[in-house]
């Protein structure tokens, strides 16, 4: 989703609240009932938790802010599912307004761009086995509700799953053997590694050797070259971070 995305999303929303604000101000009685009036305030409601809430954080509205107008909305959609007092309805709207255009649409038009793009994903796609697929499918769609810390998780998840059924294809005796050679060399970019392992099953692999120690066995297996090795480091530091 773009900033223009999101702050289309801001805009509409504000016009729906108005016009819900509108609504309200002509109910004659104390209590709200009409049915239009309640679908225009689940709509909004809906709007603001489906498409702004997430895309609005990650494009520099505070946690303090999304948290007052997520409790205000939850607020407005417990008003609409059921008959509710009209001046409740109409302080919880302007509460809502009050400061809509301060606190959410100007933090997102002064920040970067982009929240994120997912067109270079597609070729990925195209060349993963169902479980990878499971994994990024999950990883894309955290990413696009902004859970991006979720979506680095599950996008190295997929990645893991690769290294390990091609250790699995190529046989564990052989992996084993791979870190043995390792933990013996003296000099050289390797040594440091001070590891072996005796890995029998992809269960047991996944449970005794640590990612990093993998992408070490992995690069002097030749599987992988120092450039990827150091980017796929990279990628687990993130994780790490995340």
């Amino acid at each position: 989703m773009s900033k223009e995305d999101v702050i289309a999303g801001l805009n509409l929303l504000e016009s729906g609240l108005k016009q819900l604000s509108k609504l309200l101000v002509s109910v004659k009685g104390t209590v709200v009932s009409r049915l239009d009036i309640r679908n225009t305030a689940q709509q909004a409601a809906r709007k603001w938790f489906e498409d702004v809430e997430k895309p609005a954080i990650h494009l520099g509205v505070s946690e303090l802010v999304a948290t007052k107008y997520h409790n205000l909305f939850d607020k407005l959609l417990d008003l609409s599912v059921k008959v509710s007092w009209r001046e409740t309805y109409i302080k919880t709207v302007s509460d809502i307004l009050e400061d809509f255009r301060t606190e959410l649409l100007t933090p997102v038009l002064r920040s970067a761009g982009k929240i994120v793009a997912f067109s270079n994903i597609d070729k990925i796609m195209e060349n993963v086995s169902k479980e990878e697929a499971d994994y990024l499918t999950e990883a894309i769609e955290c990413a696009k509700h902004g859970y991006l810390r979720a979506s680095a998780v599950l996008a190295w998840n997929a990645a893991v799953h690769r290294m390990h059924r091609v250790i699995e294809k190529r046989g564990f005796d052989e992996f084993n053997q791979k870190s043995e050679e390792m933990k013996a060399l003296n000099e050289g970019r390797f040594k440091r590694f001070g590891k072996s392992f005796k890995v029998k099953s992809l269960s047991e692999l996944r449970a005794t050797v640590f990612d990093n120690d993998l992408l070490w066995v992995l690069e002097y297996w030749g599987l992988i070259d120092s450039n990827e090795h150091d980017r796929l480091s990279l990628c687990f530091t993130m994780l790490h971070h995340a």
